[in-house]
């Protein structure tokens, strides 16, 4: 019991005997409107920790990162699939186009009607009919597999006379040094070369490049992220013109409110477009011009630390409950002043 007593005087909060203490109206007011006060806090409290505190800043990429994603969703209402040709190349030497087995194209390409409206269930695949090889001196050189040309040349007519469009939708994988990815019409260079293949048949000629971007973005998507040619659309109604997309790539890293950590990229962009002349010189083409930026941007929306939300809370229990006590003794003295005892 000695023990006992020695710890229980270290207590520092005394308890009066129960008849001692009086409870009163006054005090009942005081006690629910302090109770009031200390739910009112706790819920702005939390509702600001679960809010999102999104924190920018911007530093010298120092990493060798991986290969670009290019994510892509494009409609091109006059141009059909079997003629739409996409290149990719860049200042490294790259130079791949759909028709050539290329590694790093995942694209699909799904038929339209006049309308808009998709044809069949299957997307268009693109006859392989030129394949990159060494020519053994350091340099490359480009076969045709001719019966693969004439097949898709016959696709190409066919599309071309029911006025077909196409919806151009995929990724590609480019190297992270600046580029072009050059959207245009195939013009079949074998058969300019050799003009007695074509028989009865000819390259279609399109010149029409208007298009619709649901969606190009670079990377995987955070949440906040805003891709400025989402929706962009550009339709020809007088001279026919080339399009041309200046894209200046920002590498990003998003830390999410759970710990993850996504790199990607943001860009910001500015257009040109240019009228084709009748000499024949120029073709009708969508091109995008990127350059990777040598800046990177950390987004931040990782949460306060669960410390920091209990210490916010211990100062919020504890300064209701000091101001409630205090508050209590003023009107308890009050009402006596007023009713004299």
């Amino acid at each position: 019991m000695g023990r006992l007593s020695v710890v229980r005087n270290l207590s520092a909060y005394a308890r009066p005997e129960a008849h001692l203490t009086k409870q009163t109206f006054h005090g009942a007011v005081v006690s629910v409107l302090g109770a009031s006060l200390a739910f009112f806090l706790f819920v702005h409290e939390m509702s600001f920790f679960l809010r999102l505190h999104r924190v920018t800043k911007m530093s010298v990429d120092l990493e060798r990162r991986h290969d670009l994603p290019v994510n892509i969703d494009i409609t091109f209402p006059v141009v059909p699939c079997a003629v739409l040709s996409i290149d990719a190349l860049d200042i490294s030497g790259t130079s791949e186009n759909d028709a050539s087995h290329a590694k790093g194209m995942d694209l699909h390409k799904i038929r339209l009607d006049p309308q808009g409206k998709r044809i069949g269930k299957v997307e268009y695949l693109t006859p392989q009919s030129q394949h990159v090889v060494e020519d053994g001196l350091g340099g490359a050189m480009m076969n045709v597999n001719v019966p693969q040309a004439m097949k898709h040349l016959v696709e190409m007519e066919d599309e071309a006379e029911h006025h077909e469009g196409c919806r151009l939708t995929g990724t590609m994988l480019v190297k992270r040094v600046a580029g072009r990815i050059h959207i245009s019409v195939h013009q079949q260079m074998v058969f300019q070369l050799l003009p007695q293949l074509l028989g009865g048949h000819h390259v279609p000629k399109i010149l029409n490049m208007s298009h619709h971007v649901h969606s190009l973005s670079f990377g995987p998507h955070y949440p906040g992220r805003i891709n400025p040619l989402d929706g962009f659309h550009r339709m020809v109604t007088g001279d026919f013109k080339s399009f041309k997309y200046f894209i200046k790539v920002v590498p990003t890293e998003y830390y999410g409110r759970l710990g993850g950590v996504t790199e990607t990229q943001q860009y910001s962009v500015s257009e040109y477009s240019q009228v084709i002349t009748n000499d024949g010189n120029m073709a009708a083409a969508v091109d995008f011009m990127y350059d990777v930026s040598p800046i990177v941007v950390t987004v931040n929306d990782s949460p306060p630390s669960i410390l920091h939300f209990v210490v916010r809370m211990c100062a919020v229990i504890g300064g209701v409950f000091a101001v409630t006590r205090m508050t209590d003794r003023w009107v308890h003295w009050l009402v006596g002043l007023v009713s004299g005892s």
